[in-house]
């Protein structure tokens, strides 16, 4: 059995979240004025990169990688890390903005059929998704 674990949520504490209060730090402007622009720059994120961040206030893309921390425990072998945000430099992870489509291409580049895999996330409907694809999805639990 291959393990498929979210990057955000279940590899990494989750990353939004952490994203946009290091920004919040950063422009020292409160959390809650600064959140809609955020998530409305989230599918952009995803799409395009860290760089779309600039658009918020300049040298905020240089926090990206920053919010991306590992939790401090050890996960099943062998795992594979599955993104629909940008992995940051240092980090493999099968990427595309659909998380969807990231466990599809995982399981090709790996040459497993959905049975073969576990995905976890910390998002319980992710896991639903997941489940529809035929793989075998866990709601992960810190």
């Amino acid at each position: 059995m291959v393990y498929l674990l979210d990057l955000s949520g279940v590899y990494c504490e989750p990353v939004e979240p952490r994203l946009l209060h290091l920004l919040a730090k950063q422009s020292g402007e409160p959390v809650f004025y600064l959140s809609q622009a955020f998530y409305d720059l989230l599918p952009r994120l995803k799409a395009e990169g860290p760089s779309v961040l600039e658009a918020l206030f300049p040298g905020a893309s240089g926090l990206y990688p920053k919010a991306f921390q590992r939790r401090p425990m050890a996960f099943p072998e062998p795992f594979h890390l599955v993104a629909d945000l940008p992995p940051p430099e240092g980090l493999q992870a099968f990427f595309h903005p659909d998380k969807l489509t990231a466990i599809r291409l995982a399981l090709k580049a790996l040459g497993l059929a959905p049975e073969e895999a576990i995905y976890l996330d910390d998002n319980p409907l992710w896991a639903v998704k997941a489940r529809e694809l035929g793989v075998r999805a866990e709601v992960f639990l810190p």
